[in-house]
């Protein structure tokens, strides 16, 4: 028998489909369209890492079967290569970042063909071409002209050796000096105010939330971009500082407790801190003891609360009080209006500061049937609504009916007005580096800015690209940076460079139309593809960068170059693919480090390929096992040896049976993305058909289409042989054959469908043998795609299943 050497089969077909581009998606097909959509690399390393196979498999597996279920699917690639992580591998590499990139790119495109996966190439981009930042240089003077572009002073993370750097760019050290260095290479960061280009995506915070409604994210996501955006309703109320002219405006929730304010806590960056600093040492001491806290170690939850008095007090104009003014980092400058009143008997965060502090506690709600007694414990504070107390024209009504009254007469009183605010904060746009893409604006001498329309603004090519002592590195070059303003006066241009996200922000729509020097992408075009049907990612993207993605797509919407108000219909984040220790792969515990190189040579692409698969649901985190990926290669060797029981009899009606009900389960977990059980109907099938003394040709080449999505080296090298095809013709190939299907007589079985419902209403259905236990039923009911959408949040479920007529989901 024919030994299986799957080095020998990947490079007897990889080189075939990728010259024939066996995947390419036809613009203004006939077919359905479906547009499958997993993130791009940074291309900074000799090889994919097994991240990157992780996040990009289960996705390119259910392209393959969609294409042989008759859509015309779009599943392009391309390479996110400016920004930090590849200027970072240049340094360590002495060579330019845009030497590195390319290399990578090579390298990286070359991994990707080694695994098989089905990629139109004809759609590739690089996010450092000029040819493509052209157009991100183009949508940022869209969003320029009408006025989402703005310079400001920022409070920012900064780094001497590379310029400012995102919150997520950041980590705690206690052996910093600051406290905090920079996740690449350890380089001490401090906090800085510095005048930065900002993007005002909070202008955009309504439309934003508002657009969820038309999508089918998974709730985890939507929740994520919500509390992004953090939208609150409430009221600002002004309090006159005590012999001053100064007033603080605070921005509350609840303005109907405002009876029981006893304090107001400012951020340590707000005006009238600074100015406070400035005759109180105490309050000066504090502000820079805090100023290296990151807004994440600031609103830590059950962090202690820490704060200084100014000295000054502020009216409460509802009851004519004084209340003493405080400075804690617990308050952020962006939020609100970065002052809040404190109402310890009705906030569990103010409890706790002014029970630290010596403040008054007063109680000015209480529930419906509740005690009106002091409050002296946590149990005693009551967040929720209740019946107003203590708050003379407030006495009595509900909190809701308080809140009404309240606003009325705080806009009638002019002290202040019903108002909204948003966690979200304006996008800074400015890095003090070289490898990104150069902002087109002009300075002139006159202190005002242009566009530069003269598009691409294209990057010099700079030897020497380290920023020093705190300047941008396109400061080193003058004949670069000195230009005339169309008037023809001298200016400068702007030497900050865009952020590592600005390519990526969008790139899914240069792929519709890579090539077209005209516009970004042809209307037209974009009406077929767009929107994104499945967007497959890391958890890490699903806020902030969704977000900023979000942003810019609709104000091209909005000015009518791009045909949807949402660029994605359905976005799902990946887990991680930890170590064998269960912690993350990483390079300082290399002997936990997976290479995917080796698991190659060693197993072949297919069996890498089906571990990725069956190692547990795309969404979750696994370790890494090695019997399982030998499980893997020990499988497909059985499905290429079976090949000796090929017979033109007739299979035996047993294992007849078993391949059709095997497709159908498979048919539909593929439709719910349940890859690791579909690899596993594939094993319990093949265990059958190892049993028979033959297979047939019609069911062994049917089941060939099946394995093909999983496998398609070893799925395409059968396909041909078995057919006996003599010359590679790319319409004969495995991959562009139409799926199975299943004979529902032959799967005819004493079986039930159950209903399922959650929480009272119907979203699916479960069919079991009459025989299933409880147990089974009730785990596999919480392992439907529609009952996970409902229940992937929630930690209190249970189950009740009704036997042989209905199963309750109750969240």
């Amino acid at each position: 028998m024919e030994a299986f050497d799957h080095t020998k089969i990947e490079n007897n077909w990889k080189n075939k489909w990728f010259k024939d581009n066996l995947y390419k998606a036809e613009d203004f097909s006939k077919k359905p369209k479906k547009y499958i959509l997993a993130e791009l690399p940074y291309p900074s390393g000799e090889y994919l890492h097994m991240g990157h196979m992780m996040r990009y498999t289960v996705p390119e597996i259910y392209t393959r079967y969609l294409r042989m279920r008759g859509y015309n699917v779009l599943y392009p690639m391309g390479w996110d290569s400016f920004g930090l992580p590849a200027e970072t591998y240049a340094i360590k590499a002495g060579r330019t970042p845009k030497e590195v990139t390319q290399a990578a790119i090579v390298k990286y495109k070359k991994a990707m063909q080694d695994i098989g996966y089905a990629i139109d190439w004809d759609r590739e981009i690089n996010t450092s071409d000029p040819k493509y930042y052209k157009w991100t240089q183009w949508i940022f003077l869209k969003l320029w002209e009408k006025g989402l572009v703005i310079q400001k002073d920022m409070p920012v993370w900064w780094c001497e050796e590379l310029g400012v750097l995102a919150d997520e760019e950041v980590l705690s050290d206690a052996k910093s000096p600051t406290g905090k260095v920079a996740e690449r290479d350890g380089y001490v960061v401090y906090r800085k105010n510095l005048k930065q280009w900002v993007l005002k995506i909070t202008d955009y915070a309504e439309k934003l939330l508002d657009g969820l409604d038309d999508v089918d994210y998974f709730e985890s996501v939507k929740n994520g971009q919500i509390n992004w955006i953090g939208r609150k309703e409430g009221a600002i109320i002004n309090y006159p500082v005590v012999n001053s002219d100064e007033v603080i405006s605070c921005f509350t929730t609840r303005p109907d407790t405002n009876f029981g304010a006893t304090f107001i806590v400012l951020a340590p960056e707000h005006e009238f801190s600074l100015k406070a600093a400035q005759e109180n040492k105490n309050v000066a001491k504090y502000i820079e003891d805090t100023s290296g806290r990151s807004e994440m170690e600031r609103m830590e939850e059950g962090r202690e609360k820490t704060g200084v008095f100014t000295g000054f007090f502020a009216t409460n104009q509802l009851n004519d009080t004084k209340l003493p003014i405080w400075v804690s980092d617990f308050v952020l400058p962006d939020y609100g209006t970065g002052a809040v009143v404190g109402v310890p008997g009705h906030d569990m965060r103010d409890f706790h500061f002014a029970k630290k502090y010596g403040l008054p506690v007063i109680r000015v709600v209480k529930k419906a049937d509740g005690s009106e007694d002091d409050i002296v414990s946590e149990d005693d504070v009551l967040e929720d609504y209740g019946v107003c107390i203590n708050s003379e024209f407030l006495n009595g009504l509900s909190s809701e009916e308080g809140i009404k009254k309240i606003d009325e007469y705080l806009e009638t009183k002019g002290i202040g007005k019903r108002s909204v605010t948003y966690r979200l904060r304006d996008q800074i746009w400015s890095r003090q580096r070289y490898w990104g893409d150069p902002i087109p604006l002009i300075h002139k001498q006159d202190g005002s800015v242009e566009a530069d329309y003269n598009l691409p603004v294209t990057l010099p090519e700079l030897t020497d690209f380290m920023p020093e002592g705190g300047q941008a590195p396109l400061e080193k070059d003058p004949d670069w940076y000195n230009v005339k303003a169309k008037d023809g006066t001298p200016a400068k241009r702007e030497t900050d460079t865009m952020p590592t996200w600005a390519g990526s922000n969008w790139y899914y729509m240069r792929y519709i139309d890579p090539k077209n020097d005209k516009v970004f992408a042809d209307l037209e075009k974009l009406k077929y593809w767009m929107p994104v049907d499945k967007y497959f990612g890391d958890a890490g993207h699903t806020t902030a960068h969704l977000l900023y993605t979000r942003f810019w797509y609709k104000v091209l919407y909005e000015e009518g170059y791009v045909p949807t108000s949402e660029p994605f219909q359905w976005r799902m984040s990946g887990g991680l693919l930890l170590g064998a220790d269960r912690r993350k792969m990483s390079k300082s515990r290399p002997k936990y480090v997976v290479d995917p190189k080796d698991l190659l040579e060693s197993y072949g692409a297919d069996a890498t390929r089906l571990y990725l698969a069956f190692i547990g649901p795309y969404e979750e985190s696994y370790p890494w096992n090695d019997n399982g990926i030998k499980a893997c290669y020990r499988f497909v060797k059985n499905v290429f040896e079976l090949k000796s029981k090929v017979s033109d009899k007739r299979s035996s009606p047993k294992l007849e049976k078993s391949f059709h009900k095997m497709l159908k389960n498979i048919t539909g977990m593929l439709e719910d993305l349940k890859m690791n059980t579909a690899v596993s109907e594939m094993m319990i099938f093949v265990n059958a058909c190892k049993k028979e003394k033959y297979i047939s040709k019609d069911l062994y080449l049917e089941f060939i289409k099946v394995l093909a999505p999983f496998a398609p080296f070893t799925a395409e090298e059968l396909w041909q042989e078995l057919h006996n095809y003599k010359k590679w013709q790319a319409k004969n190939s495995v991959h562009l054959q139409p799926w199975s299907e299943y004979d529902k007589e032959i799967v005819k079985d004493d079986t039930l469908v159950l209903p399922v419902q959650v929480n009272g209403k119907l979203r699916d259905e479960l069919e079991v043998t009459p025989d299933a236990s409880e147990e089974e039923i009730k785990e596999r009911v919480l392992e439907l795609e529609k009952v996970k959408k409902y229940t992937r949040d929630s930690k209190n479920i249970k189950v009740i299943y009704i036997k042989g007529k209905i199963v309750n989901v109750v969240v």
